[in-house]
């Protein structure tokens, strides 16, 4: 609320209710300008903070009193200044009591947040975490954004702050869609009309390119992102072929960008779509975020089908992260089933989508998952029936859930005998934090076990993962990598985080951190990254990302992974 207007306005309405009676003492034309006042003051102060429904009171009041100039009776102009008056005051009340009008102290947001991640985030030492370092850069940040009221710079700074933790278990959630689509269109920069990847044998090329194939298309979202319609460019209908008729298309080796290699813009990435712990991982996904980069237009240079070198200018049709979100759950995306439903995908070979490691809400909430265990071993009694010699579990974007869960599954195909899913930490509960001992290890408590039944013993297991396999099936991916009869592949390995998780409320969101440790043997952290943001979940086979990768998942909206797994 500007309260400058409103005091002023508020003021000369009183003003002008006594005026009748002070201008019959004191006759003088030049009294007939007070009345003006209000609605010049309005027409002057309103455009700074801008024009807002809030204060259209305000306006009302402005316009009444003006309208006293027209009427020489002194009980009527006393009437209009009395609601004019009442009119300010509403506005003041209604903005006053509306949430949408209370000033937000982002800055004491940050510092609140970052306390209490500062005082419990477990992974300090491993990650190297240097709290001065970070509360110094993010601090201005905030600060800026209290400053200006600035909801984006606030949004912006919490990205931006997770990130840099390397841990998929540290993340922030916005609250609301229409500020998720502002974020997302300021992070991710421009849309000109494709994206791109780095095949395996180190070539660029063009993906999900406008009016190719399968790929997304900015003339028609989605509901999925209806809000890409405020970030179009007016041209954008008239360009949106641009590409397609220069001759570029899914799989065109890209040579440079703006005169410049691919590799050169990535230090201009401001943020990720989510955190990628593994290096191997960061680096797959890095040339998607780069197609963002530019300014109105950017010079694009190609190897047409010709095989002929040259150039297309393309203009910026709009906010790039909608063809950005699609890229990646292209690559991504698992079978299309519900969580642990299974499907023949060959002659002899099933499938078990595990998309979340839930099952139902009550066994979520406790560590009872017989019913589930029941539900597989029924299945897997079917399949042997059946002949099936393979099994294939899809933990392609995987969420994560109840590592009891894991357990439980894990515990059908386990060699037999105990196994420990992780040892939990011993806990000070004086001082409320995790005990280290005289090596800066955790100091080791009680194990959570399962008991293995081997129930297909002797022949084989896929695992399919990518970096979205998180939490949970990080842990079942960790877990099954031990069993001989186990092949974990995927264009990338899993995230790699899987500390339990803790939350803090925000005032305009929500931060996740790792919260509890789970450790190993020996009482070292299991699976997430270190400071060499090194994956500790091993990955039997990286499937080459390739051209006909390209084609198949760009063109044909075809599942290529699935398809490599089949014929491995």
């Amino acid at each position: 609320m500007d309260k400058t207007l409103a005091v002023f306005v508020l003021l000369l309405t009183v003003f002008t209710f006594f005026l009748p009676a002070i201008s019959k003492k004191a006759a003088s034309r030049l009294w007939r300008l007070v009345y003006m006042a209000p609605l010049l003051f309005c027409v002057i102060l309103a455009p700074f903070p801008g024009w807002d429904i809030g204060n259209a009171g305000i306006y009302v009041a402005a316009v009444l009193v003006m309208t006293e100039l027209f009427s020489e009776k002194q009980k009527l102009r006393n009437g209009i200044s009395a609601a004019a008056a009442v009119s300010v005051i509403a506005s003041m009340v209604y903005m006053s009591a509306s949430p949408l009008y209370h000033r937000v102290d982002y800055l004491a947001d940050f510092e609140n947040g970052f306390a209490t991640m500062k005082e419990h985030y477990v992974l300090t030492e491993e990650k190297g975490i240097d709290w001065d370092e970070l509360y110094s850069e993010y601090r201005p940040q905030f600060e800026q954004a209290t400053l200006k009221q600035d909801r984006y710079l606030c949004n912006a700074g919490w990205t931006k702050f997770a990130q840099e933790f390397y841990d998929g278990h540290v993340g922030y959630i916005v609250d609301d869609e229409k500020t998720k689509a502002e974020l997302y269109a300021g992070l991710y920069g421009n849309d000109y009309g494709l994206s791109m990847l780095r095949l395996s044998d180190g070539r660029y090329v063009a993906v999900n390119v406008e009016g190719c194939g399968q790929s997304f298309s900015i003339l028609d979202p989605g509901e999925d992102y209806e809000d890409i319609e405020e970030y179009m460019e007016e041209d954008a209908e008239e360009n949106v072929l641009q590409l397609k008729e220069a001759g570029l298309h899914n799989g065109s080796v890209i040579t440079a960008w703006n005169g410049r290699p691919v590799e050169e813009l990535y230090d201009q990435i401001e943020a990720y779509l989510s955190s990628y712990p593994d290096r191997r991982n960061e680096e797959f996904y890095l040339p998607v975020y780069a197609a963002g980069i530019g300014g109105d237009n950017v010079e694009i240079s190609f190897i047409n089908d010709e095989g002929r070198e040259c150039s297309v200018t393309a203009k910026k049709l709009g906010a790039y992260y909608p063809r950005l979100f699609t890229t990646i759950e292209k690559l991504d995306k698992g079978m299309n089933i519900s969580n642990l439903d299974w499907r023949m995908v060959g002659e002899k070979t099933a499938l078990l989508r595990i998309d979340s490691m839930a099952y139902d809400m009550a066994s979520y909430t406790g560590a009872d998952y017989s019913e589930m265990t029941e539900e597989l071993r029924a299945m897997l009694d079917a399949l042997n029936e059946g002949g099936v010699e393979r099994l294939i579990f899809d933990l392609r974007m995987n969420g994560g859930g109840s590592p009891f869960m894991v357990g439980a599954v894990v515990s059908l195909f386990a060699p037999e005998g105990e196994h420990v899913i992780s040892y939990n930490a011993q806990i000070n509960e004086k001082e409320v934090r995790f005990e280290r001992g005289a090596d800066g290890k955790y100091i080791k408590g009680e194990p959570t076990t399962y008991v293995g039944e081997d129930l297909w013993a002797g022949r084989e297991i896929i695992l399919l993962v990518n970096a979205e396999t998180v939490s949970a099936g990080d842990m079942m991916t960790y877990l099954m990598a031990e069993y001989p009869n186990v092949t974990i592949m995927g264009f990338t390995g899993s995230n790699s985080s899987c500390q339990a998780v803790s939350q803090i409320q925000l005032k305009t969101g929500s931060l996740s951190y790792s919260a509890v440790p789970n450790l190993d043997e020996e009482g070292e952290l299991i699976i997430d990254t270190r400071t060499d943001h090194v994956s500790r979940v091993p990955v039997d086979h990286f499937i080459p990302l390739t051209e006909e990768a390209v084609r198949i998942i760009y063109d044909e909206d075809g599942d290529y992974v699935l398809d490599y797994a089949l014929k491995f």
